[in-house]
């Protein structure tokens, strides 16, 4: 159980879980006077989002479980871990008596015996997702405490891509979590789903501190979701605040 504030995750995780092993994965959202809650507002057309990332950045999933009104619980049916390691679960939702501010909750689960860390990867800035290239632009160095830009360019078939289509109540979605620390944000795109489209997504984002960051992203185009990621350094900088990984911004 990881506490926020008022709030916390009341789940029925195991202490340890096997790999490639589907299981139900049911929380409720619970504050500081063991009550649940239950007064959720659609955020991104979902009720709750779910992320789940091994603790090395690896294995990225983004979930919408199942709500039971009656019960005030969510429920992942076949939740399913690729491989052994040390895994972070995020819930991130909106309250009707919080509606300005999502919440980001957090769980860690174990999975096997056999983990060994991998290196959360290149920084390279062109990539190849399945049939798409994705070149990701910050437009020069990345300082804490700054706003910047990240500027994303898809070519398919050596043409640009102007055809994505709406995901989630907009043009695309982006999950930022910090090396070792996994701070986490969820930003989405400074256009609007409905804009004329050049081949290329923007996301505004302020990383909180200097370090590693991996940026995924997804996208929907002929009515499949695609995920990229890219691994982004960003440098010390004036004003740069900390951020608790269980307080979350977007």
């Amino acid at each position: 159980m990881q506490n926020h504030r008022l709030y916390c995750i009341q789940s029925n995780a195991q202490e340890v879980y096997a790999a490639n092993t589907p299981i139900a994965y049911s929380f409720s959202i619970v504050d500081d006077q063991g009550d649940m809650l239950k007064d959720f507002v659609l955020t991104h057309t979902k009720l709750m989002h779910v992320i789940v990332v091994r603790e090395d950045l690896q294995f990225f999933q983004h979930l919408h479980p199942i709500y039971d009104e009656a019960t005030g619980e969510f429920t992942i049916s076949d939740l399913t871990f690729p491989a052994d390691g040390e895994y972070r679960i995020f819930a991130d939702f909106l309250l009707s008596s919080d509606a300005v501010s999502p919440i980001t909750l957090s769980e860690d689960v174990v999975v096997g015996s056999t983990y060994v860390p991998l290196d959360i990867g290149s920084t390279e800035t062109t990539k190849t997702f399945g049939e798409y290239t994705v070149t990701v632009d910050t437009h020069g160095a990345l300082v804490a405490g700054a706003e910047a830009m990240l500027t994303f360019a898809f070519v398919h078939d050596g043409q640009p891509v102007t055809d994505l289509q709406e995901y989630l109540g907009a043009l695309g979605h982006a999950i930022i979590l910090r090396e070792d620390t996994l701070d986490f944000i969820h930003t989405h795109p400074a256009h609007e789903a409905n804009d004329t489209q050049d081949g290329t997504v923007d996301f505004m984002v302020t990383f909180p501190e200097a370090g590693k960051y991996k940026v995924f992203t997804q996208f929907q185009r002929n009515n499949e979701v695609f995920t990229t990621d890219v691994v982004l350094t960003v440098a010390e900088g004036v004003g740069a605040e900390a951020m608790d990984h269980s307080t979350t911004g977007h």
